[in-house]
């Protein structure tokens, strides 16, 4: 992996700003969300302690039996539809002892008149002998009325009492699927008033089979079911301790409502109005995580008030609980304190605080975090990665300019980063030092044979004359045996200080070489047939193009070139082996190669081999090997303007020199 991109990987590490952001971000709403929730649930209990005695002791002495009284906003219709009802739905239940049916039962009041709704549910059938009917007593101080409900079709209904001269209701029946629903308008107020009913069903032939539903089982002992006007006192007052955006219901022990704070003390915008995007719920929902159950809004006018917050005050423990809207941005927070009369759990205050602030202060703190930590990364992320672009950058630089330095061993160039202050700057400094001195030692070995060359010729000559000296005299045999091993070495000391002068001389000779342009083809034709006869048994072989190949050079000093070249190759290999010499044109330059099968170059000197004193040859011969031959293929390479190299043949057939002379 590249230093850019495990720098690149290391900036990921700024992700953990916007992942902490997050998590205060959750801290935050947990804070906003426990302070709301204990000032509400503080209010919740002093409006519990403190209601008022008259209050308190109704709710004491409340009826066995009673059906709490609306204010209706409007004057209902008399339609038989409840959608002019608060608390659709609701309703005090009665059931059949066959539960096969099921009466709801609401009442209402508006501008002192009273109004009922039952809600009958009844088994579907299809029987033309069915038969359903209503019988409803009402007492109040203005006498016992007594109704009979039992149309021939439904529609709207004029019934007069049964009792003479004692007013007539009017109503409606409407038919539904399952059942049917039935909406009167009474002749009395509310005040002090009772009523009791029964609902009978029939079915089959008259009396056959018939269930029936309600208090009024007995005609000559009915039971009666109060109506509880609501308690516009005890309403005023819990308008009045409320705290801000934040509304109240008193309950009894069955969750109906019995006192409600209104309404009006809860905005517009905290009733739900208020739209949010998509992303801001799906944000808050990850803030608020599993704290926040999605749940409906209660009616505008709950008449019975349930679900597990009520249940549980009503069991006498306080409860609190945290919804929010499905749509909106509304977070509701509900809280249901019991109260605690006589010992006696008689009922509950629930308070309900609906309000979007919650969630627009996070919103917005999310939004702000967030900003700022993707921002933050984002910019950590950047510059990480130009830092490390331009670090990768002056790297690539140091390694090129070494490469190339390494390549001119005699001066090499300056390198970059020398003066900057950093570790790289050290290390190009080093580099330079390292590169100078191998360019010294380089230069030293490069002019090393022929200062063996001219300071080893006089001892070596001394040494000569006087083993000449020494065999004239009369020596016996063992002598004589160690005086031939003596000149044997003096001599190949000599042929040593020969090949080191000889290399001298080109060197020298490259200054003055004679240039002329020739055709590189017959310059090579020429020279292999000297070579056949020089290495008599070889096989050498010619790769040259039809095409004439014109080249301006030195050509004694390409022959020696090649001479050194064919006689390594020959040295490197048996007998068996084949040596092959041609060339090729190729990038504008001409391509002189020497192949040889049956040797193979260790990878570690490849780029040595055309240095000075530097030999591959593990094998002694009858002529020493000082590594200066492919040293003089270099400089001949060179003086022409090309370059030198060797390499392993594909396949490990052999081995291939080249020298490479632009045309």
């Amino acid at each position: 992996m590249k230093l850019r991109t495990k720098l690149v990987a290391l900036s990921l590490l700024t992700l953990v700003l916007p992942w902490s952001a997050w998590k205060l971000l959750q801290e935050l709403e947990r804070f906003l969300r426990d302070s709301e929730q204990a000032a509400l649930l503080a209010s919740t209990r002093t409006m519990a302690s403190a209601i008022p005695m008259e209050y308190s002791s109704r709710l004491l002495f409340l009826p066995a039996d009673y059906v709490p009284v609306w204010d209706l906003k409007n004057l209902p219709a008399l339609d038989g539809y409840s959608n002019d009802w608060p608390g659709a739905g609701e309703g005090r239940k009665f059931f059949s002892e066959d539960g096969q049916v099921v009466v709801r039962l609401l009442a209402g009041t508006h501008e002192g008149q009273l109004f009922v709704l039952f809600d009958v549910r009844v088994p579907a059938s299809n029987d033309p002998a069915r038969a359903d009917r209503i019988h409803l007593l009402t007492r109040s101080p203005r006498g016992l009325f007594s109704f009979t409900i039992n149309p021939s079709a439904p529609g709207p209904l004029q019934l007069h009492s049964d009792r003479e001269d004692s007013g007539q209701i009017e109503g409606y029946w409407l038919e539904q699927e399952n059942g049917y629903r039935v909406e009167l308008a009474l002749p009395s107020s509310v005040r002090n008033t009772d009523v009791s009913f029964l609902v009978g069903h029939e079915t089959g032939a008259v009396g056959q089979s018939a269930s029936v539903a309600g208090p009024l089982i007995d005609p000559d002992r009915p039971a009666w079911i109060s109506l509880e006007a609501a308690w516009p006192g005890l309403s005023s007052w819990l308008h009045r301790s409320e705290l801000d955006s934040a509304r109240t219901w008193v309950v009894d022990g069955d969750g109906w409502v019995l006192a409600d704070s209104g309404l009006d003390t809860v905005s517009e915008g905290q009733r739900g109005t208020q739209q949010t995007t998509w992303l801001q719920r799906l944000l808050y929902r990850g803030v608020a995580a599993s704290r926040t159950a999605l749940s409906e809004p209660w009616p505008d006018y709950p008449v019975q008030l349930d679900g597990d917050v009520v249940q549980q005050a009503l069991a006498g423990e306080e409860a609190i609980s945290w919804t929010q809207d499905l749509d909106t941005a509304v977070v509701w927070n509900t809280v249901a304190v019991p109260l605690s009369l006589q010992g006696e759990f008689q009922g509950a205050v629930i308070a309900q605080s609906t309000s979007d602030g919650l969630l627009l202060v996070t919103n917005q703190a999310l939004g702000r975090l967030l900003f700022t930590t993707l921002a933050i990364a984002f910019g950590l992320a950047i510059g990480l990665w130009y830092f490390a672009t331009r670090l990768s950058r002056r790297v690539r630089m140091l390694s090129a300019a070494v490469s190339q330095s390494m390549q001119d061993s005699v001066k090499p160039q300056a390198l970059p980063l020398r003066d900057d202050r950093d570790e790289l700057g050290e290390l190009a400094r080093n580099n330079q030092k390292l590169l100078r001195a191998v360019a010294d030692y380089n230069q030293y070995l490069e002019t090393l044979a022929s200062k063996l060359s001219h300071e080893l010729k006089t001892p070596l000559a001394i040494t000569r004359s006087s083993l000449e000296n020494l065999s004239s005299k009369g020596l016996d045999g063992e002598s004589m045996q160690f005086l031939e091993r003596a000149q044997e070495g003096v001599d190949r000391q000599f042929a040593i200080v020969r090949a080191m002068s000889e290399a001298s001389r080109l060197e020298a000779s490259i200054a003055v070489a004679e240039w002329e342009t020739i055709d590189l083809g017959e310059l090579l034709k020429r020279c292999v047939e000297g070579y056949r006869s020089v290495h008599p048994g070889r096989t050498l072989l010619t790769r040259i193009p039809k095409e004439d190949a014109p080249l301006k050079c030195a050509p004694d000093l390409l022959a020696q070139a090649l001479d050194k070249l064919v006689d390594n190759a020959v040295s490197m290999s048996t007998d068996a082996d084949e040596v092959t010499v041609g060339y090729g044109l190729s990038d504008a330059a001409y391509e002189l190669f020497v192949r040889n099968t049956g040797s193979h170059l260790p990878e570690e000197l490849q780029d040595r081999l055309f240095d000075s004193l530097v030999s591959l040859r593990d094998r002694p011969g009858p002529t020493p090997h000082l590594g200066l031959g492919l040293y003089i293929v270099r400089l001949v390479a060179e003086v022409h303007g090309g370059t030198a190299n060797a390499q392993n043949l594909p396949n490990d057939q052999g081995v291939e020199f080249r020298i490479c002379i632009p045309e």
